[in-house]
């Protein structure tokens, strides 16, 4: 599966699986294990993840072993007010360099989980008018610096993070500018919380810059399957939260159809948790879905 050419969309993956598969590696050794990997089931793009102690060009060469591209990463926050707000800032100024030294000109700008939320997840528990305002507040000083570095940033909502529900999300992008904020949706996130992805990607197209393709089975996917105080860890664990892509629910075709035309951003295919005990396996499944969906979508 080939990047493609500048100017248009390229198909991109996320090893997001590989930290749930091998939990008794080393970053390093989880990184070694994924790119080699994905690079041998087909993948030529991967999401840019430094790890803290490796230099941007250790990383770059790391990507070249394996004759991967860097494609869209991440900035995360809580955007809660725990960490404090410069140093928060900073991490967004080294996030911008390592990205921009990639090659990279966006990046995902993702609300991290908060504890509260995680133990009520997909339905906004705790939702306060002030500590959203102080979020919104926060995620545009950090756009604000990631733009001033030279990436533009693209909301990136989580179950379990302050914008988490289709009110907060579309909180978050109706107050803050285009031109400061973009849009990077997570199917399987916006599907778990009860949102329509393609509707959304249709409402805000011209801001999106970069999209995931997460799936969601069927069996949580409303509050009412959710049991009675299950927490997000506890309900993942039963392995029926999260879906290879085209496994699950979302209509992953209508998201395709809503992208703008000439869309040029990454479409990164993405398994949140591997359904099963390989995560080679759900990786190949992943990749045949992406071969048999994506190239003609793209065009």
């Amino acid at each position: 599966m080939s990047s493609a050419a500048p100017g248009q969309a390229r198909i991109a993956v996320s090893p997001l699986g590989y930290l749930w598969g091998t939990v008794d590696a080393t970053p390093l050794e989880q990184m070694a294990q994924a790119y080699a990997d994905l690079h041998d089931i087909g993948f030529t793009a991967v999401r840019v993840d430094v790890p803290d102690d490796l230099p941007v060009d250790d990383y770059a060469h790391w990507l070249r072993i394996y004759d991967l591209t860097p494609a869209t990463g991440i900035f995360a926050a809580t955007f809660d007010g725990t960490e404090a707000l410069p140093d928060m800032l900073e991490r967004a100024r080294r996030t911008a360099a390592q990205h921009t030294a990639l090659g990279l000109d966006r990046v995902m700008l993702i609300p991290d989980p908060v504890p509260y939320r995680l133990a009520r997840p997909a339905v906004g528990a705790g939702a306060d008018p002030g500590t959203f305002a102080r979020a919104v507040a926060q995620i545009a000083a950090a756009a604000g610096v990631l733009a001033a570095e030279g990436l533009r940033p693209l909301l990136h909502p989580k179950v379990g993070g302050l914008v988490e529900t289709e009110a907060e999300v579309l909180g978050v992008l109706d107050t803050l500018d285009a031109a400061l904020l973009g849009f990077g949706p997570d199917t399987g996130h916006l599907r778990w919380a009860g949102m329509d992805p393609a509707a959304l990607v249709a409402r805000y197209a011209d801001r999106v810059g970069a999209v995931q393709l997460s799936d969601v089975f069927a069996d949580y996917a409303r509050p009412t399957r959710r049991g009675r105080g299950k927490s997000y860890a506890e309900l993942v664990a039963t392995r029926r939260v999260w879906a290879e892509p085209g496994a699950g629910v979302v209509d992953l075709d209508a998201v395709l159809a809503a992208l703008p035309p000439r869309f040029d951003g990454d479409v990164m295919v993405e398994i949140e948790r591997p359904s099963s005990d390989s995560v080679y396996h759900s990786y190949v499944q992943a990749h045949e879905w992406a071969a048999a969906h994506l190239a003609a979508a793209l065009t």
